[in-house]
């Protein structure tokens, strides 16, 4: 567990994408609001830009995102935005400067073929800030799956709780 210092910010509320600036610091995570309540996620890069993984103009398939810098605006579009560092409770962030330098390396490279489940912008800012390739939401997608599955299971009775009329 990372030592917190008074400035830690590790969730702001949304607001606008000119907004957010004041906030975030170079490496921070961003996430913006997208419809059907799902996020885009990038590194925020101190100078109104953001890191992240994109189809971006032009592109014909998920198969050919890559990794972009662009303005915090053009992302956004009309969407909220905010820093959105939670999971600095659990996982030590990399230093900034090595956040930086992982975004800026990657920029223009192939970033796999898109995969809603295991390859998402998600899955790259985590790895850029942590050195770990993990989306919460996928895993709060799938923890909800196996809840409702356990639920409507367990609400069934077993075969041992019917009546047995072939032992009579």
């Amino acid at each position: 567990m990372m030592a917190e210092s008074k400035d830690t910010v590790h969730q702001t509320p949304w607001t606008d994408s000119d907004q957010i600036g004041r906030a975030a610091k170079p490496g921070d995570k961003l996430e913006f609001q997208r419809p059907g309540g799902y996020k885009h996620v990038g590194i925020y890069d101190g100078e109104g830009g953001v890191y992240h993984m994109s189809g971006g103009a032009g592109v014909t398939s998920k198969s050919d995102s890559h990794y972009r810098r662009d303005e915090i605006s053009q992302v956004a579009g009309k969407s909220k935005v905010r820093v959105n560092n939670e999971r600095d409770v659990a996982w030590q962030p990399l230093q900034e400067t090595e956040i930086l330098k992982r975004a800026q390396e990657s920029i223009g490279k192939f970033g796999g073929t898109y995969n809603a489940a295991s390859n998402n912008c998600e899955h790259k800012a985590n790895y850029m800030r942590y050195g770990k390739s993990e989306s919460q939401q996928v895993i709060a997608i799938t923890t909800g799956i196996q809840r409702f599955v356990d639920n409507v299971f367990r609400g069934s009775p077993t075969f041992d709780e019917y009546p047995s009329y072939c032992d009579e």
